[in-house]
């Protein structure tokens, strides 16, 4: 017998429509999980829920070993190697925290800029995950900025030079999104002035469309620029951090990837990714009360 409901079997359990149920869900009301794109409900959390003791969502368990939010090429290169058994599902910055929120996760990447505040990350998740208990480590910094095909006599410098090209956008809440509406903002420019391509959902997709011309420029990684031998104008200088749950920071699996990070292959793996700094690998930026 499973120890999980589905989202069927909790109403029937709980005698009340399977509407009331995502209503609940909504509202963050019930305890729950989503393991690829499937509700599921903690038979011992529910009882709980039930009976009136307080679920708190810290102390959760089967929160399933994915990494979420941002994508990362070289953190997707860490996992892999390191044999940690993560699984990875990047889907943005912001869509990861809000998965990360519902327990979907036991990590989540983010390269989230708060422009009044001057500073990466931390106000987000102050404002968003204070009452978690996680840490924010720092991943990397990483340089990005235009990328494009070598133009001969080229004389681009910024996105204005773009104006009416073929520009790669981003899906809307991801960490490059929002900084280059920001940029945007400050240059008296909008999408409107640019011809859309397809939405690209991780880095190598961006590149991807440069490469086989069906877009002129990405606001992209200098990594990702010179694996390809396409051209590249450093814009910012990006820091890349990881929230994870303090529970499972101790867990099996991250801290075979975080000893992973300190071996030799580790640094030849991260020595071939240009614009990158891992000088600060596993700095905590922000630890929760």
């Amino acid at each position: 017998m499973s120890d999980y409901f589905t989202t069927d079997e909790l109403a029937e359990f709980l005698r009340i429509k399977p509407r009331k149920v995502y209503d609940l869900i909504s509202k963050d009301d019930i305890p729950h999980s989503r393991v690829m794109g499937k509700l599921l409900f903690s038979k011992k959390e529910i009882s709980n829920w039930i009976s009136g003791e307080k679920i708190n969502n810290l102390e959760a368990t089967n929160i399933p070993n994915v990494l979420l939010g941002s994508h990362d090429p070289l953190l997707e290169l860490a996992i892999k190697h390191s044999k940690s058994g993560i699984a990875m599902s990047f889907d943005g910055s912001i869509q990861g925290i809000d998965r990360f929120k519902s327990n979907q996760g036991i990590a989540s990447g983010l390269h989230i800029y708060d422009h009044s505040l001057k500073s990466w990350n931390v106000p987000l998740i102050k404002n968003q995950l204070n009452t978690k208990q996680i840490v924010l480590m720092e991943w990397a910094t990483r340089q990005r900025g235009l990328i494009f095909k070598s133009i001969k006599n080229h004389n681009m410098k910024s996105f204005k030079d773009f104006r009416g090209k073929r520009l790669v956008r981003r899906q809307p809440g991801s960490g490059a999104d929002n900084y280059l509406q920001y940029l945007f903002k400050n240059e008296n420019l909008s999408y409107d002035n640019y011809i859309y391509s397809d939405l690209a959902y991780s880095e190598n997709d961006a590149v991807s469309l440069i490469l086989s011309d069906q877009a002129d420029v990405s606001f992209g990684l200098k990594s990702e620029a010179k694996k390809f031998e396409l051209e590249f104008i450093p814009i910012v200088t990006e820091r890349f951090d990881l929230i994870v749950y303090r529970k499972y920071w101790f867990e099996n699996s991250f801290q075979t990837l975080l000893n992973f990070c300190k071996t030799k292959e580790f640094f030849r793996l991260a020595s071939n990714f240009e614009g990158y700094n891992i000088d600060n690998l596993g700095k905590i930026h922000f630890n929760s009360e």
